[in-house]
């Protein structure tokens, strides 16, 4: 058997020549990130990388993995390349903001090909019977987190077993009925999993709060313990506040796998959060000492969760950066999203990060329950305020599956419910009574350019470590690629 595991196309030319271009698995949204063929982001799709690994290990079929984002390929550009690698499987992810031209597209896979579609992710999650029951060009769903059920799922194809003893499953039988099987438990120990693919996705060119290049993107754990009303990895694909980590000697080995092998200059460990329990991040940092790794490292952090002694340990082992969400300066706010973020806390921790030399990026988002001018207002000023290097800021999006969605819909405070416009770097699609959706995306604007200056003069004044990045997105893509993802990214700010 020949399988596939592709991330969707993430280049749209229009038909008037210009250009969309989306992120879409490995993102914990879909999202609009460019108009260029090129972009300055690309986050690495772990849970196709993770299950091409698998299905590499477990199975005696001929499998391969393309990412259509990274390789800024447009559908038709895709679609070639498919059908020229002749799967009998095809394993793709679903994006909620692109669905109806994906579903397109896999009509016309099934044409060229005839191979069985099996579609996951969030939206497939959410929507699992009706996409087979509703389209004939798939023949499977797997719900939430899927490495192991699509494992199991091409042993069956191919030893031509029942498939209702496929947990976390549903499919069509061959009467045409919707057959939905019994539900997959989450993974117990992570450590069952192999090193994601970073052959066929090319470890080296997905940048992510990236200082030296390559930079290769790892994982150390799975889940929160918060309920962020938001949140999809949360809410739909884990559906469970369980926190899950890896053994410290696993993630060190694959961080040593990885410098040997790509020569990996630096890792991002793009966790929900990575400091979730002291034990965990203590126990990776004294493996990291023991066995003498220098190499550099950041995380997606969260201020809650941290104290001095953890940070002063990381920064020890090598941390450099560290991620963390804010989101609003308003307490209400962050009481209302399940957000227990004490503000000033945030501040402590981002003062102790500069003082250990750890970078620091604050992420903000505009929009959230409770949202008003004067809250906007409020959050602005205190991005002025704490001591970050780099922030950045979205508009919230209630996708399908969370709890945010169900407020917003019983509430009426959706202006569409045209998953194309489910965009957290497009247009509001949430608007209040006191604050409109157009309003939003003034604000939005404003608060925007402002970060988007502060992170380009942070480059600007450290180019040494900005020349890392840019010699090897022209190496792995060339110059004119390269060029096009440093347009984007000073369009941005001016």
């Amino acid at each position: 058997m020949n399988i596939l595991v592709a991330n969707l196309a993430g280049v749209k030319v229009e038909s008037d020549g210009s250009v969309k271009h989306y992120i879409k698995a490995g993102s914990r949204w879909p999202m609009t990130i460019g108009r260029s063929r090129s972009v300055d982001y690309y986050p690495f799709p772990f849970w196709l990388a993770y299950t091409s690994a698998l299905l590499k290990r477990d199975t005696k079929a001929h499998v391969q993995g393309l990412d259509g984002v990274v390789l800024d390929m447009t559908g038709d550009e895709l679609l070639g390349e498919i059908v020229s690698r002749k799967p009998d499987l095809l394993v793709v992810e679903l994006a909620s903001l692109t669905l109806g031209e994906d579903l397109e597209f896999m009509t016309k896979v099934k044409a060229a090909t005839n191979c069985k579609i099996v579609v996951c992710g969030n939206y497939a999650t959410v929507t699992h019977k009706s996409l087979i029951q509703d389209n004939a060009c798939l023949d499977f769903a797997v719900r939430g987190e899927y490495e192991m059920a699509v494992r199991d799922l091409a042993l069956a194809l191919m030893d031509e077993t029942p498939l209702e003893d496929v947990l976390g499953v549903t499919w069509r039988d061959a009467s045409g009925q919707v057959v939905e099987n019994a539900p997959r438990p989450l993974l117990a120990s992570l450590d069952e999993l192999p090193f994601p693919d970073r052959d066929d996705f090319p470890a080296t060119i997905y940048p992510d709060f990236t200082l030296y290049s390559p930079c290769i993107n790892i994982l150390s754990s799975r889940g929160c313990p918060c309920g962020c009303v938001y949140c999809q990895e949360r809410h739909v694909m884990y559906a469970s506040p369980k926190y899950r980590s890896r053994s410290a000697a696993s993630v060190v080995d694959e961080m040593q796998f990885c410098q040997q092998k790509f020569g990996a200059r630096q890792f991002y460990f793009d966790d929900q959060s990575f400091v979730v329990k002291k034990k965990h991040v203590m126990d990776i940092c004294a493996e990291i000492m023991r066995r003498g790794l220098t190499v550099p490292w950041t995380v997606m952090g969260d201020a809650m969760f941290v104290d001095r002694e953890m940070l002063e340990a990381m920064a020890r082992a090598g941390c450099i950066g560290m991620k963390f969400g804010v989101e609003s300066a308003d307490q209400g706010i962050l009481k209302a999203i399940g957000k227990p973020l004490d503000l000033e806390k945030a501040k402590q921790v981002a003062r102790w990060c500069k003082e250990l030399g750890i970078r620091t990026h604050a992420t903000f988002c505009l929009g959230l329950p409770g949202e008003t001018v004067e809250t906007i207002k409020k959050t602005m000023a205190y991005m002025e305020e704490i001591e970050v290097d780099t922030a950045q800021v979205s508009k919230a999006v209630p996708y399908p599956g969370t709890p945010m969605y169900e407020w917003a819909m019983k509430n009426g405070y959706l202006t569409t419910t045209d998953l194309g416009n489910f965009d957290g770097m497009g247009d509001s699609i949430i608007s209040y009574p006191g604050l409109s959706n157009q309003e939003i995306d003034a604000w939005c604007a404003i608060f925007s350019r402002r970060v988007a200056r502060k992170k380009v003069f942070k480059y600007l004044f450290e180019p040494r470590q900005s020349l890392s990045i840019i010699i090897e997105m022209a190496r792995r893509k060339g110059v004119m690629s390269l060029l096009k993802s440093l347009y984007t990214f000073v369009r941005r700010a001016f």
